[in-house]
């Protein structure tokens, strides 16, 4: 399904430029992530998240010059790409984190970040340490993309609002992607972040108001987007398919 220009800015509080510079812009070519996509930002958290965290940067205050340099831009793609082989299994974990620190190695204008996400990564367990990560490991299976962040020079303050934005709003998705998922991810014996909180109905309403603060953190850059999502939450609960796990 597509996002239109006008439901990021209206009803995400996207900011306009930002908004139109994504969704105009055209699939990358060769890029698995976008594989058998013909829309950049097509319906769904994997994509959506693009235009939501870059307006979440702009917001923090990274220049509009950085974010849509267009080598920014395709490095970030080039992330996604590397990605998207681990998660069709070419390759394993390691590697691609391999990769990635290869692809954004020459870019490098944040040197301490990178130290820190190299010390992140390096963990068997991907668990908080320091200001990355956090306490449950199935909800960091995104945070490679961070590495982007160390090819900008942006003062401290505005990387940390930047990290904060990003456990707010990506961790959120996928927490909610897995509570759709829980009982096929269960059988199917697949990573599923509400393990850490219980596969009950008890586990489900602990995920649910985890989800509800971070957008009420949220809140704090993007008011309109904390309305969208606090909405999106509130009818997904009212679904049958909800009750039911809510009260079994």
């Amino acid at each position: 399904m597509f996002t239109s220009k006008n439901e990021l800015v209206e009803s995400m509080g996207v900011d306009p430029e930002i908004a139109a510079f994504f969704v105009d812009r055209k699939v990358p070519a060769g890029n698995l992530y976008w594989k058998g996509r013909y829309l950049y930002v097509a319906r769904g958290t994997g994509y959506l998240f693009i235009p939501l965290f870059f307006d979440l940067q702009l917001k923090a205050g990274v220049p509009r010059g950085i974010l849509l340099n267009e080598d920014y831009v395709q490095t970030m793609e080039q992330i996604l790409h590397i990605a998207a082989q681990y998660e069709f299994g070419e390759k394993d974990f390691a590697t691609h984190i391999q990769e990635i620190e290869r692809l954004v190695a020459p870019k490098l204008l944040n040197h301490s970040f990178f130290e820190e996400l190299q010390a992140y990564f390096s963990q068997q367990n991907l668990v908080r340490k320091g200001r990355i990560g956090t306490e449950n490991p199935a909800l960091n299976r995104g945070d490679a993309f961070l590495y982007l962040l160390a090819t900008i020079q942006i003062p401290e303050p505005v990387l940390a609002v930047v990290l904060d934005s990003w456990y707010n709003l990506v961790p959120s998705f996928l927490l909610l992607d897995d509570i759709m998922d829980f009982q096929e991810d269960r059988q199917n014996q697949e990573e599923n972040s509400l393990s850490f909180y219980g596969y009950h109905a008890d586990g489900i309403k602990k995920a649910i108001a985890a989800a509800k603060q971070n957008f009420q953190e949220l809140k704090k850059l993007n008011p309109t987007l904390c309305e969208f999502f606090e909405t999106a939450l509130d009818k997904k609960i009212q679904t049958p398919y909800f009750q039911h796990i809510l009260n079994h």
